[in-house]
């Protein structure tokens, strides 16, 4: 394109660069044939509140093709999905029937982001199960009784008959602590969130700092100190993202860090 001045200029869309987002999906079978899914309220979150290109990476890469990736990538989300995590990775005996479903192929090239994104310090977001794999990568564990247990009244069990708006609707109150990461994206005040998880993290593994808490207990966010951002989030702020302020607040600190990555690369 030329300018009035015979200036060859850019397109706006090119001219413009947004960061580039890696998600991990999850595998699947349907059909009797492997699948690769990934539920599109990521990808948009990805797209309107953090303003960056979504790129899926599917869990059939190797450890080298994923750490490979995180070259052409400003910042990795991990989502949650209806599998957990296989309890022999943090020590707990369980069965599919107690502790499933599974999803080994996610399992392991979730443990590989995490070691790589965290070595060269890419911005991370896990959510939900992605937040529990982040935890377990650092030797913490997992709890899987909040349905039984009688201390978490606020945490009940999914209703899919729902329709998302109520499923995803706010069940309770975030507890921020007075030093976290948390409490400085979101400021004071009081913050609602949804709860669409069957377990949770037990205890934090090491490294990690506690951000918030639910009203009952359960461990709602963490992060590391030494990281400029690696954060660990229980709830589905995904969803519907652009219209929560608790979300578009936490997407615009993911977004601002990965503009750090980008200046970084820029002088590699």
């Amino acid at each position: 394109m030329t300018n009035n001045s015979g200036i060859t200029t850019l397109p706006s869309a090119v001219a413009e660069k947004r960061p580039i987002v890696g998600i991990l999906a999850n595998s699947s079978e349907e059909a009797g044939l492997t699948t690769q899914t990934i539920d599109d309220k990521y990808l948009t979150a990805a797209m309107q509140a953090v303003g960056a290109v979504p790129v899926i990476l599917p869990t059939l890469l190797s450890d080298a093709e994923l750490a490979h990736v995180l070259s052409l990538v400003d910042g990795v989300i991990l989502t949650g999905d209806a599998s957990n995590i296989q309890p022999s990775y943090y020590r707990c005996g369980g069965t599919v029937e107690s502790h499933g479903p599974f999803d080994d192929k996610r399992d392991r090239a979730a443990f590989a982001l995490i070691r790589a994104t965290f070595a060269k310090n890419i911005p991370l977001l896990g959510i939900c199960r992605g937040m529990q794999e982040m935890n377990v990568a650092f030797g913490g564990t997992i709890r899987n009784d909040l349905y039984e247990n009688e201390a978490f009244a606020l945490h009940r069990p999914i209703d899919y008959k729902l329709p998302p708006k109520q499923r995803y609707g706010a069940a309770h109150q975030l507890c921020l602590e007075e030093n976290g990461l948390l409490r400085d994206i979101l400021g004071d005040g009081t913050h609602y969130v949804n709860s669409l998880h069957e377990q949770a993290v037990d205890t934090l593994g090491e490294g990690l700092m506690l951000d918030a808490t639910s009203e009952d207990g359960v461990i709602e966010a963490f992060h590391h100190p030494e990281k400029e951002f690696f954060l660990g989030i229980q709830w589905h702020a995904e969803f519907e993202a652009v219209n929560n302020p608790v979300s578009t607040r936490i997407f615009a600190a993911f977004a601002e860090a990965m503009q750090c990555t980008e200046r970084v690369k820029a002088f590699l």
